[in-house]
């Protein structure tokens, strides 16, 4: 029985050498050696394009715990001419030279990647996003190793345009007015939809993330670019109640506005294009756009 015993550890400490050798000879390149952060922007005004709001779970291997994030949409990014070490074929015969990697884009437009190679890369937009994929020569960017700063040029699919948010004491509503511009009329050039959102906490978003019941006495419908609308939330009505219901708590409010046309924004699940975010103070006597630099994440 002894001679059993000594004989498979004998057998299972060969193995085990055996196992880590490969393992150690077939992980030995070099990790990610370069950063990126930057944001989507509208390349006519300058300013952050906005997304809807979700919040999603994912593992973190740097902390080894769960991360919740508030984001939606995503950039595909494909990295140009790389192919590893391993492959002894022709580099163009590389079955994983299109596969791409997707970065999460958060819903004030921002994207972070902490572990990627430096390299010539390429991207394109994934459908949750409400813009347009760039032109061709567009969507090439270069990453140094370290830390990158980089903001990417979008087109949208509309633009809310001049939105104020009041609040009215005597009727007790919040009231929205603003205009919409299309991104490309030739493209996506029907508004098919406007919303005003709100919800107890600064993530809100109109399909996702929003307690608010929005009465419309304008039209909300097939709107006309360039006509003043006007959105109203009734602080009293009974479905609002969760929006409401706490006379000492702050709460936020966004406008969408929807476009489509000629095959864009046409699936089933359709996507709304934003205002900035604003904050409304309990007792409705201050009301301020959020300033993301402030915002601790």
């Amino acid at each position: 029985m002894k001679k059993l015993i000594i004989t498979v550890a004998t057998a299972l400490a060969a193995l085990s050498a055996t196992v880590s050798c490969s393992f150690f000879e077939l992980d030995n390149f070099d990790g990610p050696n370069a950063e990126v952060t930057g944001n989507l922007i509208d390349m006519v005004t300058g300013e952050k394009m906005s997304l809807e709001a979700s919040m999603s779970q994912s593992f973190s291997w740097t902390t080894w715990s769960m991360v919740t994030a508030v984001d939606y949409g995503a950039i595909v990014v494909y990295e140009q001419g790389y192919v590893p070490p391993t492959w002894e074929g022709n580099p163009e015969d590389y079955p994983g030279k299109d596969s791409g990697q997707n970065w999460m884009v958060r819903f004030d437009g921002q994207f972070t990647n902490t572990m990627v190679f430096a390299g010539t890369y390429k991207y394109t937009l994934q459908t949750k996003l409400p813009c347009y994929n760039p032109e061709s020569g567009k969507d090439i960017f270069v990453l140094k190793e370290g830390k990158n700063r980089m903001d990417i040029g979008v087109l949208p699919f509309c633009r809310v345009k001049d939105p104020k948010i009041s609040y009215d004491a005597s009727s007790k509503k919040m009231i929205a007015t603003f205009y919409v511009e299309l991104g490309d009329p030739s493209r996506a050039n029907k508004i098919s939809n406007v919303i005003f959102s709100g919800n107890t906490q600064l993530f809100v978003g109109g399909n996702n993330m929003n307690l608010a019941k929005d009465h419309k006495p304008a039209k909300a419908q097939n709107v006309n670019p360039g006509e003043l609308i006007t959105l109203e939330i009734d602080t009293t009505a009974p479905e609002n109640a969760n929006l409401f219901k706490y006379s000492t708590q702050d709460r936020y409010f966004r406008i969408g506005a929807m476009a489509e046309g000629n095959g864009y924004n046409s699936e089933k699940n359709k996507y709304y294009n934003f205002s900035p975010i604003f904050k409304v103070s309990a007792d409705f006597s201050k009301i301020e756009e959020v300033q993301w630099d402030t915002v601790e994440w």
